[in-house]
């Protein structure tokens, strides 16, 4: 007892180091990162879990920390690399834009999520998030969007 004692104190330093500020506790949680082995059909309740919490529950802070490397390799041209960066910014974007996630899928390491997102008085955008998994934690994230034209002709163009 006084073993598993000194372990849960020696883990306070880490816990207290949080890039973040101090998360309320129904946003505090056990990361999956850094990743260990994983069968595919865990990583995908993982990834799926991931999209819930992100654009379901919009809980984009809570989502990285459980899901997301540190040291997450973005390709946006238009984003930093790492979590932390990343996190800070779509903190200030999903909780406030309306979006539908339409599909999701995951095959060997690789989750895609189809999300609809739909500003005030625009054109609805279709978004595809790409993600790939080592083993239990998020690493890579590519993204594609697209602005469904005014003048289309396919009422249901891109959803």
């Amino acid at each position: 007892m006084l073993r598993l004692m000194l372990v849960a104190l020696s883990a306070l330093p880490a816990i207290f180091a949080s890039p973040y500020p101090i998360a309320s506790p129904e946003t505090r949680s056990t990361s999956y990162c850094p990743g260990h082995p994983a069968p595919e059909a865990y990583q995908r309740k993982i990834f799926l879990d991931f999209i819930h919490d992100l654009y379901i529950t919009k809980d984009v802070i809570g989502a990285f920390d459980k899901y997301i490397a540190v040291n997450l390799t973005e390709h946006d041209p238009f984003d930093a690399q790492g979590r932390d960066a990343n996190a800070a910014k779509l903190v200030n974007i999903i909780p406030y834009v309306p979006s539908t996630v339409l599909r999701t899928s995951f095959d060997n390491n690789i989750g895609l999520a189809h999300v609809r997102v739909d500003e005030a008085n625009e054109e609805p955008i279709a978004l595809a998030d790409i993600y790939r998994m080592d083993g239990t934690c998020i690493v890579e994230h590519w993204d594609v969007t697209q602005a469904r034209p005014a003048n289309a002709t396919n009422p249901i163009a891109m959803f």
